[in-house]
């Protein structure tokens, strides 16, 4: 399978396990087999736009989360959301020390902005 399908079951991957869920489990929850979900993970099968839906109602996600594949995982609920946050805050503190005094002045303008704006 190409690098799309790798990055696509890594991201499977990486939601289930932030979710805390097994493959038991989550082959559980959404009707498909312990080893086509391993299938997936390994990036050796592609899932239709019914197995994406029953993926992402089962890891409480949005299915284009698992096209995100640089991205937090974003649960809907409150208390992984809360983590989220904090995943969102450590990634975007982790960049500012490398960033130049104008990058750095672009991203607070941006802040004030979204945040005056919302």
């Amino acid at each position: 399978m190409d690098n799309i399908g790798k990055q696509l079951g890594k991201r499977i991957k990486l939601i289930r396990k932030v979710a805390k869920l097994t493959q038991e489990i989550l082959a559980e929850k959404t009707g498909l087999s312990v080893e086509y979900i391993s299938r997936l993970e390994r990036g050796m099968s592609q899932p239709s736009f019914k197995t994406f839906e029953a993926l992402a109602k089962a890891l409480n996600v949005n299915a284009k989360d698992f096209f995100d594949f640089n991205g937090p995982v974003l649960f809907h609920d409150r208390k992984k959301e809360a983590k989220q946050k904090k995943e969102y805050i450590d990634a975007i503190s982790s960049s500012l020390p490398d960033m130049e005094i104008r990058e750095l002045t672009a991203v607070y303008n941006v802040v004030k902005g979204l945040k005056d704006k919302f």
